[in-house]
């Protein structure tokens, strides 16, 4: 009787562990909104949109964000978590979104990451840079 009161907790546990491995989520980045996915954007854009949509997901799992900056020179060090965001989902979710609001003094440029977990389980990455020189042509939504 104990062996298979063991076996069941074990099952449970097993089960709980690999939930988060269940979600999947897609995900781009863009500079507004409805705007299209983008791999660069500008030091003055007003804000960085994530938008995604997920597969597997149950109410109460944790959808968390982190933008990460890679290499922005001598603004930060390397891979400097920037911002985080953490949403609670409601299940699935064909247009939900992260944003990230451009810094007093602008985005640093370059080399940046989004890292999105699902109940901290690191799901997927997108890597972008902010480019000098370039505007942002995109008003904010």
């Amino acid at each position: 009787m104990n062996r298979i009161f063991a076996l069941l907790i074990a099952s449970i546990i097993s089960a709980s562990v690999a939930r988060a491995g269940d979600v999947q989520v897609d995900a781009t980045l863009a500079t507004s909104l409805k705007g299209e996915s983008v791999t660069t954007a500008a030091p003055d854009t007003p804000k960085l949109f994530a938008l995604f949509k997920t597969e597997g997901a149950k109410n109460g799992d944790k959808l968390r964000g982190v933008l990460i900056a890679e290499d922005v020179g001598d603004v930060a060090p390397a891979n400097t978590t920037v911002l985080e965001k953490t949403l609670t989902l409601d299940g699935d979710t064909d247009d939900g979104d992260f944003s990230f609001s451009k810094p007093t003094k602008g985005w640093p440029v370059g080399k940046y990451r989004l890292e999105i977990y699902v109940n901290d389980e690191l799901t997927n990455t997108l890597d972008f840079t902010i480019e000098a020189g370039k505007s942002d042509d995109n008003s904010e939504e």
